[in-house]
């Protein structure tokens, strides 16, 4: 897997098209919690669970990807 600096990481959040995606993201997100408060799904853990995983997606940053790869790595050796 090719390495991935801070620098590279903040040119992927800075990029046009990773910023539409975030966008898009963030607006799906709003419609799933305003259709929480209105009772709209059948299954409101499922839509949670979608919150919070666009959530972690929206507020990653480079550390969070940097230990997932290290402790996978470690793992791996292991």
């Amino acid at each position: 897997m090719e390495a991935v600096s801070p620098g590279n990481f903040e040119e992927w959040k800075q990029h046009p098209v990773t910023k539409r995606l975030m966008k898009m993201l963030a607006n799906d997100r709003e419609m799933m919690k305003e259709g929480l408060v209105n009772n709209s799904y059948d299954e409101d853990e499922e839509v949670k669970g979608r919150c919070r995983a666009i959530a972690i997606i929206l507020n990653i940053e480079y550390e969070d990807l940097y230990e997932s790869i290290n402790k996978k790595e470690v793992v791996n050796e292991q």
